[in-house]
């Protein structure tokens, strides 16, 4: 585990400023990147589920369209209708944090 970081308050021109040691800078702006690929990431994910959600009400609409006419019919619209009734979307796994 990192020590914490131990910035200094100064107040230059009128304005407060915080000033850290090098080291904890950098640890500050490694972690602010991993932050921002993940939140990238997430962005991303959360755009596929609502394409494939969008998709699978499609696919719903057209196995709905179709005629009653074989138990393949009912079971792909059993399936369509757990997978768009679900409640709850797993998530991914949890990436290790990076060791330094």
């Amino acid at each position: 585990m990192s020590k914490t970081a131990a910035p200094r308050h100064l107040r230059i021109d009128d304005e407060d400023v915080v000033v850290l040691p090098a080291a904890d800078y950098e640890r500050l702006a490694s972690a602010r990147r991993q932050l921002g690929a993940r939140e990238a990431r997430n962005r991303s994910l959360t755009d596929q589920v609502k394409a494939l959600s969008t998709l699978l009400t499609d696919i719903r609409q057209i196995v709905d369209s179709t005629p009653d006419c074989c138990g393949a019919h009912r079971d792909a619209d059993s399936r369509i209708r757990d997978l768009a009734d679900a409640q709850r979307i797993p998530r991914p796994p949890v990436m290790p944090a990076p060791t330094t």
